[in-house]
């Protein structure tokens, strides 16, 4: 293996992951080098590497103008960073020097752009960093080991040998991986020992664990804390997590803005909280309560204030993005806040990975630092067993809110939406009276009546993207909130044929909550006696050949004859077609005007 500098002391650095901090140190030591004099081949180190950058050279090898975007850059920059992120410990990439002289060319490249560029040829995100040596802008290229094999552009797996990329077949890989199992960063040791922490810090943790009711742990000493949080090791030295959570940053790691509308005027900006621990940069959890006022309910509630977004919603999406973000790229985790919409936008470096996609994100757990969620759970700052996506969801529905979205973009990142404002009564009244009331906890309860109080009815295939998990699952959670679920005596759901529906007894408690003109309005029961017959008949015929008056009598809560009346309308409309029957098995199929997706 190639030269390697050894680990300095550990101390707060621009990078609290010790692994970067010191591929940091080595990237200076090969700019120095050069700068003396030393050609590349003889600067360079197995995790540091020298290139040009492709695709600026003419005719007669005349150097061009560069230019911000430059596909052969990205193409050949997408191969090297494979090469790294296949190789134990990861490495860095100096972009703009000459290859054998080591002249300092430069170059122009956009660093977003080049990111996005490699992130869509091999499926991985550097963090790109621009460096000024003598006056010339180069760009560095950190890269992260990867968890399994990078493929480059070429579909080859490469790993760094002395100071060259080779071929290694995946066997071998994963057999080298083999000796790393388990292994996470954040749980290694690290130079930092009690000295370093922040006081700041320590009085964080300590009120976040008092008002969880562990009053106890304000008599311990510094070090019996961090020993009780897992971050101090016997032999005094702190864990990654713990220096990341405890010891200074020269960075921002928690950067909030508040917006008057989207695309508007900056009512806030973000401070600069460089110096602070990432415990003492939580600080924007009382910036963003001060934020979220509290409006009136009216009606019958014991509480008569609530926050226009749920405070543990509002947690859960900031302290989600902070855990799982990519700790490796050195952009903050940014939280905007937009005052008049009540929403709040969490945006955090780093794709999803583990194999949960926006899709799954609900139904699949996977911590990217194991031992740093573990630290976030043992304050008493995130759910257990990793259920802090289920609660924003169960949080914004109970208020009659749309659920959270959380997608993956470009660069990777994951943003995270949450849209508040006024609750919804009648939600509000109907989730607060199911029994047991261990079931408002549950998730999959709270999605199913959200969706049942828009729609008249569901079915397990309809449902399964909803909840994010199989028709079968779906269909379990049906039976379980049709069994197990009360409102008062009765059932919360009915059986209607082969559909859920809400009960009668669920339905009666959203009308008595709220009027009429006040339940559409929010679009609360718009199926029930609704003022457009074709939106019910067209939802039911999504999942059904026919529709029988009957059918529509149960879900619309209308008698036989106006049922008849409506759907008679239809028919004279060219949506519908009578079929053969009478009364209530009087049938109607699909006419020539009826659109059913």
């Amino acid at each position: 293996m190639g030269e390697w500098l050894p680990v300095l002391p550990f101390h707060p650095e621009p990078d609290l992951v010790e692994a970067r901090a010191t591929i940091r140190q080595a990237v200076d030591a090969v700019l120095a080098k050069l700068q003396a004099g030393v050609l590349p081949d003889e600067a360079e180190l197995e995790h540091v590497d020298i290139k040009e950058e492709a695709g600026r050279r003419g005719s007669g090898g005349v150097l061009l103008a560069g230019q911000g975007q430059n596909t052969a850059a990205a193409a050949q920059l997408a191969d090297e960073a494979a090469c790294f992120a296949d190789t134990p410990g990861g490495g860095a990439l100096i972009v703009g020097i000459e290859n054998k002289t080591g002249d300092l060319l430069g170059t122009a490249l956009d660093r977003d752009w080049l990111r996005h560029g490699i992130y869509t040829r091999v499926d991985l995100a550097p963090d790109v960093e621009e460096r000024e040596v003598s006056g010339v802008r180069l760009l560095v290229l950190y890269v992260a080991s990867a968890n399994e094999p990078v493929e480059d552009t070429s579909g080859r797996i490469r790993w760094r040998v002395g100071t060259n990329c080779v071929a290694v077949d995946r066997a071998e890989w994963w057999l080298h991986r083999q000796t790393q199992a388990g292994h996470d960063n954040m749980a290694g040791v690290t130079g930092r020992t009690v000295v370093d922490v922040s006081t700041g810090a320590v009085v964080a943790a300590r009120r976040y664990l008092r008002d969880a009711g562990f009053e106890h742990h304000a008599t311990e000493t510094v070090a019996e804390l961090l020993r009780r949080l897992g971050v101090l090791h016997p032999d005094g030295h702190l864990t990654q997590a713990g220096a990341l959570l405890f010891c200074p940053a020269n960075r921002t790691y928690l950067s909030m803005t508040v917006i008057d509308v989207e695309g508007g005027d900056v009512l806030l900006r973000p401070p600069d909280l460089a110096g602070l621990s990432v415990l003492e940069q939580l600080v924007v959890e009382d910036r963003l309560d001060s934020l979220n006022t509290e409006v009136t309910l009216r009606g019958g509630f014991a509480e008569s204030t609530v926050r226009r977004l749920p405070p543990r919603a509002v947690r859960e999406a900031v302290l989600n993005g902070l855990v799982h973000r990519d700790w490796l790229l050195s952009a903050p985790v940014t939280i905007t806040w937009l005052e008049a919409d009540s929403a709040l936008q969490v945006i955090s470096p780093g794709g999803f990975t583990g194999g949960i996609t926006a899709d799954t994100v609900l139904a699949q757990r996977y911590a990217r630092h194991p031992a740093l969620a573990d630290l976030f759970r043992a304050l008493n700052l995130v759910e257990k067993q990793g259920m802090g996506v289920d609660r924003m969801y169960r949080e914004m529905v109970a208020l009659g809110h749309r659920p959270p979205v959380i997608v993956e973009e470009d660069d990777p990142r994951v943003r995270t939406r949450l849209v508040g404002g006024r609750p919804v009564v009648p939600v509000m009244a109907l989730t607060g009276r199911i029994e047991p009331a261990v079931r408002r906890r549950d998730v999959r309860v709270a999605l199913i009546v959200d969706d049942l109080l828009r729609h008249p009815f569901a079915t397990p295939e309809r449902l399964a993207g909803l909840l994010q998990r199989t028709p079968q699952e779906a269909a379990e959670a049906l039976d379980t909130a049709t069994a197990e679920c009360r409102v008062g005596a009765s059932p919360l759901l009915a059986r209607f044929k082969d559909v859920w529906m809400l009960s009668p007894a669920a339905i009666r408690v959203v009308e008595g909550a709220a009027s009429v003109s006040e339940r559409r309005a929010r679009g609360i029961l718009t199926y029930r006696r609704p003022e457009d017959p074709g939106t019910v008949v067209r939802f039911w015929l999504t999942s059904h050949p026919r529709i029988t008056s009957g059918d529509y009598a149960t879900l619309t809560g209308l008698t036989q004859n106006g049922s008849l009346n409506h759907l008679d309308r239809l028919v004279a409309d060219g949506l519908l077609i009578r079929g053969e029957g009478k009364g209530r098995n009087a049938h109607f199929l699909a006419g020539p005007h009826m659109l059913v997706q």
